[in-house]
């Protein structure tokens, strides 16, 4: 249903204003009456709790006096027993608690807590409320007990209930009454006023004949004939404006011509008359009030920015004299803060018959975010975003100006440095990268404030630094700087867990005369600084150069290391453990070789670094193992009858990290039809500090797929022992370095004969590893280590010369 008014017309605000005022005084009335009952009623029930109070200290007094508690008893429950308002209970109470007489509400066994009714305060009261009433009560001896009884005021509640909801029923029916008679008579007001509101939005709407209907002599129809008074004269003079605009159709088409050619401000200089205009947009663009511009043409030269007047001129003049064929120039003008704008002025000179300028107009254009932007994409295109520092391009043409510079004076020496922050990744990792930027921050800001005046700081890799010191009299001074930027400034992450104390490592490559290239001294700088990071005694490195013929080695070893891999270029030699018993072999280890096609044959020392640090390790365990695989199952091809060999193949650390390593394992071996008895793995002793991550879990699936599982390198590192029992192995090999001086050292063959002890109890064997001596051997076997493996037995070998030693069954190193 649509309702007879809207939220804005007068007719609702009406209502709604007429009816807030009567809730607001109907509320105030309400509110008064309830008050006033309210003081009624409290002195009401003070009267009856002062006159029940009385009466009954006295016939408490008179009673006790005479210990006739008992006949009072009788008294007050007769006059009680039916009594369901005022006086219901009476209870007298001794010092010690005892209870002297008890009247009405016999079911009542513990005197509640008396009530505040006693002050005036009915507002909780309901209709079954009793009031308590507690007095104190001079007994015989003297004795202080009290007197409590209790007035039921249910009647008197009710009431007031009764009083408060008739006179809001009352009130209510009284705003239903004012609303109903209100909206009547703002129907009868407001009828014509919509009459009114209707013409006016046909007007608006373009109908200028519409009239309104004037009937009465009320003010609603004076406004109504005025109405149309002004709708007559308003049609009138709206046929006067269009013929008007029609005429200025032709005068705005040349206008708005004028404004394309011109961009923003407009200026028209009189060149023989010697005054100039500017519009108020060109005012604005100054930053000043509109007319305020001086006509005198050369009013504008204080307002350029002094390194560009003499442009200005130079360019208005040539202009004028022909030479060019428009006059065009991006600078800036000052603004009345002090600041400067830029601004693009342009303009054109009309010329008499002889060729000579006379007028010339224009216009001035702000290009002052056009000129930030640019500015803002030359800054960030070289210098780094999170430090303020220059970048890498920067960075290289300073170090190209620093040659050229020592091109033209001999005795002119710089130095590059390059830096890096030293376990920045774990930081990182650990913190979070919001901490990892503010220590970046922080190392631009120490290295800013450590470098001289003259040198250039920047950016040039995620955690690197670089330096460029300008003037530098020998490598001493070079380094006394490097050793000034090793160690940053502390700072507490905001999670507050402790206090970081970063350090760098620094390489530095002095200039020379016979380097003209910046990005080869970066790169030897750089160099250096590889060298610094694997030190343990220096954290600033010199280049020289054969760290460049390194560099260049490692990549291309890197290069010939992917290929092999692609290719399937290693092989795998393998070296006999044998029983310390019986010179019998037990087994064998696999050990990666790389046939190198121009470097001989690589051990594994040579590029097994490499490996990790290039994230192939997987790649070339798996292709060794897969190898080992084929091996074995060709050896018991060919020697059938033969004891089945077991080889060991070594897993790094990175390895382990994968959660599916187990299961890749085992297919390679399952792929090539061996039992799983057939391969064991080796694993170094620095698996076992994290007892709980995946490489145990890795090492419990192949254990229980059947696979032995060996720790290498025992004893060296970390702190084995707390680990051992918990990780599943079932050998462990003791270190070279402890075998090498056993005969020698009392002392550590103590300690190698603790280790086998400790091994045995656990229910695991021992292999000694890098025997060369028969008296390293013989003490060994008497320690009761289980088997040997070095060169006293054998060194290690390609996999026939394994199959022919299988085949021989003699005992090695005998």
């Amino acid at each position: 249903m649509r309702l007879p008014f809207r939220h804005s017309s007068i007719r609702f605000r009406l209502l709604l204003a007429s009816t807030a005022v009567q809730i607001v005084l109907l509320t105030l009335l309400l509110a008064n009456s309830v008050r006033l009952m309210n003081n009624a009623a409290s002195a009401s029930l003070e009267t009856l709790v002062s006159q029940n109070a009385s009466m009954l200290h006295a016939m408490a007094v008179s009673y006790g006096d005479q210990q006739r508690y008992g006949e009072l008893e009788d008294i007050l429950g007769e006059l009680l027993s039916d009594s369901n308002e005022g006086l219901v209970y009476v209870r007298i109470v001794a010092p010690n608690s005892r209870t002297l007489l008890r009247a009405g509400m016999p079911e009542m066994r513990h005197l509640p807590a008396p009530s505040i009714a006693d002050e005036g305060a009915l507002e909780d009261i309901s209709a079954n409320k009793i009031i308590h009433v507690r007095r104190p009560l001079l007994l015989p001896r003297n004795e202080i007990g009290f007197l409590q009884f209790g007035v039921s005021v249910s009647i008197l509640a009710a009431a007031r209930k009764a009083i408060i909801e008739q006179g809001a029923i009352i009130s209510l029916v009284e705003i239903a009454l004012t609303f109903v008679l209100l909206s009547a008579i703002g129907y009868l007001l407001t009828h014509n006023l919509g009459r009114l509101l209707a013409g006016s939005k046909a007007i608006a709407d373009g109908h200028f004949n519409h009239r309104l209907p004037a009937n009465g002599n009320d003010e609603l129809a004076v406004l109504a004939r005025h109405f149309n008074i002004m709708a007559t004269t308003l049609q009138q003079r709206i046929g006067e404006i269009e013929d008007t605009a029609k005429r200025l159709k032709s005068s705005e088409e040349r206008y708005a011509l004028a404004m394309r050619g011109a961009n923003d401000g407009l200026w028209d200089w009189d060149i023989p008359g010697r005054t100039i205009y500017f519009s108020d947009r060109s005012c604005e663009i100054l930053g000043l009030p509109p007319g305020s511009l001086p006509s005198d043409p050369e009013g504008i030269l204080p307002f350029l920015h002094p390194d560009e007047v003499d442009a200005y001129k130079e360019k208005v003049l040539a202009h004028l004299n022909g030479v060019t064929s428009q006059f065009m120039l991006e600078h800036r003008v000052r603004q009345p803060d002090g600041s400067y704008r830029w601004v693009l002025t342009r303009g054109v000179a009309q010329r008499d018959a002889r060729g000579r300028a006379v007028r010339m107009a224009g216009s001035i254009g702000d290009i002052h975010l056009r000129k930030r932007a640019e500015q803002r994409l030359i800054h960030d295109a070289l210098h780094d975003g999170l430090t303020g520092l220059p970048n890498r391009a920067l960075f290289i043409e300073h170090v190209t100006r620093a040659i050229g510079q020592q091109r033209r004076d001999e005795r002119y020496r710089f130095a590059v440095l390059t830096i890096n922050i030293e376990r920045f990744s774990l930081v990182n990792d650990s913190y979070g990268h919001a901490v990892g930027d503010e220590l970046l921050r922080r190392a631009a800001e120490h290295i800013v404030a450590t470098v001289r005046e003259g040198d250039v700081a920047a950016r040039v890799g995620g955690d690197q630094f670089a330096v460029l010191l300008n003037g530098v009299s020998d490598s001493t001074e070079a380094l006394r700087v490097a050793e000034a930027l090793v160690e940053l400034p502390a700072f507490a992450p905001p999670s507050g867990e402790g206090t970081l104390h970063p350090y760098c490592r620094v390489g530095v490559a002095m200039s020379d005369m016979e380097r003209d290239d910046a990005e080869a001294l970066l790169r030897d700088a750089d160099n250096a600084l590889h060298k610094a990071r694997r030190s343990e005694s220096s954290p600033v490195e010199f280049f020289h150069r054969s760290m460049h013929a390194q560099a260049v080695r490692s990549l291309k070893l890197e290069a010939d290391l992917r290929t092999a891999l692609r290719e399937s270029g290693l092989t795998v030699h393998y070296q006999p453990i044998v029983s310390l018993a019986d010179r019998r072999i037990a087994s064998f280890e696999a050990l990666v070789r790389w046939p190198h096609p121009t470097q001989g044959l690589l051990p594994p020392n040579e590029f097994i670094p490499l490996a990790e640090t290039l994230d192939l390790i997987h790649d070339l365990g798996m292709q060794v193992l897969a190898m080992t695989c084929r091996d074995i199952a060709a050896w018991r091809q060919a020697d059938p009858q033969g004891a089945p060999a077991r080889v060991a193949v070594n897993l790094s650390a990175r390895q382990l990290s994968r959660p599916q390593l187990a299961e890749e394992l085992l297919a390679v071996i399952d792929e090539n039809g061996l039992p799983h008895g057939a391969v064991r793995f080796e694993i170094t002793e620095s698996v076992l500090a994290h007892p709980g991550g995946p490489a145990a879990r890795t090492l419990h699936r192949l254990r229980d797929a059947g696979v032995q599982i060996l720790i290498d390198d025992f004893g060296t590192g970390y702190s084995t022992l707390s680990y051992l029992h918990t990780i599943p192995c079932d050998q462990v090999k003791l270190d070279g370095s402890f075998v090498r001086s056993i005969t020698v050292d009392e002392r550590l063959r103590a300690i190698v004969a603790r280790s086998i002890e400790l091994a045995h109890d656990l229910g695991m064997t021992v292999v000694a590893e890098c025997i060369e001596t028969e008296d390293q051997a013989l003490l060994l076997r008497d320690m009761g280590c289980n088997f040997g493996q070095g060169y006293l037995f054998a060194r290690p070998m390609d996999a026939d010369r394994t199959l022919n030693l299988l085949k021989n069954k003699m005992p090695l190193g005998a």
